[in-house]
């Protein structure tokens, strides 16, 4: 079961509607299964806490890892320079508060129009013009070889995996729904939704490989599936036999800022260690703020802060407050953790408690990490030039030698040490991603008010080649 939960705040009035949450978001792995992956990491840790020891030489560094100091080169330098270039040129704009004020109602035009001339799906000079400059950076494709030649290419720098979901995305504007009329919709029409809706998820199944992860929004499957999620009514039957559906094809390929959740995470840790299951916790921070009653929602960013990452130590530690294992460790409910945030620090605190825990040989959980395509770039860098950097020379099966002892617990290590790093993609159509892109830009302020950082990154690092190539 995976679970989401997100942290956040509102310190500007106004902000939050009186309507309740309008999006949900699961996320399913594909093969391998989360419950045979969770063993295999415990059998390594476990091989890690019974054979390592400081005799063994590994030191138990206490500090938090500074990602930007892993390696002699900073982290931006493993990405290639058409790349680097436009991912400058994109986040530059982001960071232009007067840019994106201009901008954001041409494109909200251009997401929603029905007009030939300005749905870019239809106008192929208009369609070219934003394929260029906007969806290439951020959208995996249209087609799916498209998608798979981008998805290659992610996982040739370094990252584990994706997570991938299909660009069909609701309308908010201001806090208020605007998918038509949702109650008079017809059921006809409310019913075609929720189809094409699981078709895309189909189709998005399709394109994962072992490891990946699928994205699902029941805001996507339209007014019928957004009226129930609104007013806390059960899902509509073809919702519910949709991903009955779903659920057995990818088995059969294999918001800290609520102030309820931590208790809401609780509950679902004490349920799964009675019932004997893994819990698989997605933690996020602010992606539904636009929809939320303001009285649930923490009074100011540092409380959202200290919850998110309370949380986050609380999981790792294996010591969430109201779990009970009444001096069993094995007892412990199985858990695993996924920080969907563009918030280095938070992914820096996470990543110092569980790699000195398995150091110590004490027990932790699984923890991985994931940001959007086209954002956030040198904080996933960070974490791949990590990987690198920890990653010893196998010498395991070196011709007329055993390795020894030392050897394979040095290369168990290494990869329980590797953070798992992802990104987040989706594909679809230009129109239909342009509505993807406008959301994201409301859910992700937080991240965009860092971009100015960013930029300086990518300045850095753009003159750092520019000084080598000329010898200086």
């Amino acid at each position: 079961m995976i679970y989401e939960v997100t942290v956040t705040n509102v310190e500007q009035p106004g902000l939050i509607s009186d309507g309740n949450r309008a999006h949900y978001q699961i996320i399913l792995q594909r093969l391998p299964s989360p419950e045979k992956y969770l063993s295999q990491y415990r059998r390594r840790c476990s091989s890690i806490t019974t054979n390592i020891s400081h005799q063994n030489g590994f030191s138990h560094n206490q500090n938090t890892p500074n990602m930007s100091k892993i390696s002699e080169l900073p982290p931006l330098s493993i990405m290639p320079m058409p790349l680097l270039l436009k991912s400058y040129f994109v986040t530059w704009i982001l960071a232009s508060p007067r840019i994106i004020k201009l901008f954001l109602p041409l494109l909200n035009k251009l997401a929603n129009s029905n007009s030939a001339l300005l749905n870019p799906d239809r106008n192929p000079v208009l369609h070219m013009i934003v394929r260029k400059f906007i969806y290439d950076h951020f959208i995996a494709g249209e087609s799916a070889c498209q998608v798979r030649a981008r998805v290659a290419a992610m996982k040739n720098l370094g990252f584990r995996g994706i997570i991938l979901g299909y660009a069909r995305e609701v309308n908010i504007t201001g806090g208020v729904a605007q998918h038509g009329s949702e109650i008079s919709v017809t059921k006809e029409a409310g019913e075609s939704a929720i189809k094409e809706w699981r078709d895309d998820l189909m189709n998005t199944i399709s394109l994962l490989q072992p490891g990946d992860f699928l994205s699902v929004k029941f805001s996507g499957a339209g007014p019928l599936a957004l009226h129930a999620l609104k007013n806390n009514l059960p899902p509509p039957y073809l919702v519910q036999e949709s991903m009955h559906l779903l659920l057995r094809t990818a088995r059969a390929q294999k918001a800290p800022y609520l102030k309820a959740t931590p208790s809401n995470i609780l509950n679902h840790l004490r349920l799964a260690q009675a019932e004997d299951w893994t819990l698989g916790i997605k933690l996020v921070r602010g992606a539904y703020i636009a929809t939320e009653k303001r009285e649930l929602i923490h009074d100011t960013i540092q409380d959202t802060h200290k919850a998110y990452n309370s949380i986050a130590a609380d999981l790792l530690g294996n010591s969430y407050p109201g779990i009970n294992i009444n001096g069993d460790a094995k007892g412990y409910p199985r858990a695993e953790l996924f920080l969907a945030t563009h918030n280095e620090e938070s992914i820096k605190r996470a990543y110092a408690i569980q790699s000195q825990r398995i150091r110590e040989g004490k027990p932790t959980i699984e923890l991985a990490s994931g940001q959007l395509q086209g954002m956030a770039d040198e904080i996933s860098c960070g974490l791949l030039q990590l990987c690198r950097k920890d990653e010893p020379r196998d010498s395991r099966n070196a011709p007329n030698r055993n390795p020894t002892q030392f050897e394979e617990e040095q290369f168990i290590l290494a990869q329980a040490l590797k953070p798992k790093a992802y990104k987040c993609m989706v594909w679809g159509s230009t129109q239909k991603s342009l509505q993807f892109l406008l959301r994201r830009v409301k859910e992700n302020g937080d991240a965009l008010g860092r971009t100015g950082f960013w930029v300086k990154g990518f300045e850095k690092e753009i003159w750092r080649r520019i000084r080598g190539k000329l010898g200086v």
